[in-house]
């Protein structure tokens, strides 16, 4: 399946529905942590991981950071990723920003997603069109000194979540959830039929059907 193709079937989902089909085929651990809330709340994001792996200094430490593994998140970059930067919740710092989120962007990426905390937001919010950011706060403190982006394209956790490279992140307001690579087709096969089901059940409460009823009907619940 290609990337357009994803993102046209992905669009007329929503988050619920895909972690509901995951839980269902027993991947219950695919929701990232519900702290993680989006800079937009009108805008989904779906596409696959490019992971960064981040480590943290007990105390802050002077001198020249490390250029060359903050540059491989975006030599990594590609046409319709989402970067994901695990932190392991730590909140010390930011690990994600707007020069980082124009660079990204300017590489293809749609999108950020961290279980860390941002900087320069409001600078972020002028990019345009808009590049989506989901994260555990804000903080006008510098990454530099404080934590340094380790490994690319490694496997990590991220939000308590185990992400791949590749694999499916998926966004909405309700929060993000992570598709194993080789089960998209599947996971979108069924949460296509299940969100068709919820859109008959809730049309058929609305004219009048009893609860019961539309549960029995539509096996949504």
């Amino acid at each position: 399946m290609d990337l357009v193709e994803l993102r046209n079937r992905f669009s007329q989902l929503y988050v619920p529905a895909v972690a509901d089909i995951l839980d269902d085929i027993g991947y219950t651990e695919q929701v990232l942590r519900g702290n993680l809330r989006p800079l937009y709340s009108d805008l989904k994001i779906v596409g696959p991981a490019v992971t960064v792996s981040t480590y943290w200094y007990s105390s802050y430490r002077r001198g020249e950071r490390n250029i060359e593994s903050l540059a491989a998140i975006f030599d990594a970059c590609y046409e319709g990723c989402v970067v994901v930067v695990a932190c392991g919740g730590n909140r010390e710092a930011a690990c994600w920003g707007e020069l980082m989120s124009n660079a990204a962007r300017a590489r293809g990426a749609v999108a950020a997603v961290t279980d860390g905390v941002i900087r320069d937001v409001p600078k972020i919010l002028e990019i345009t069109p808009p590049f989506q950011v989901y994260s555990a706060g804000f903080t006008p403190a510098d990454s530099k000194g404080r934590v340094e982006f380790s490994e690319t394209e490694v496997e990590v956790i991220c939000g308590g979540v185990r992400v791949r490279p590749g694999d499916i992140v998926f966004g909405d307001l309700d929060g993000v959830v992570v598709i194993p690579r080789d089960l998209v087709e599947e996971v979108l096969r069924e949460a296509e039929h299940k969100v068709r089901a919820e859109t008959e059940f809730r049309s058929a409460v609305r004219r009048g059907m009893s609860f019961r009823e539309a549960v029995k009907r539509y096996r949504v619940v």
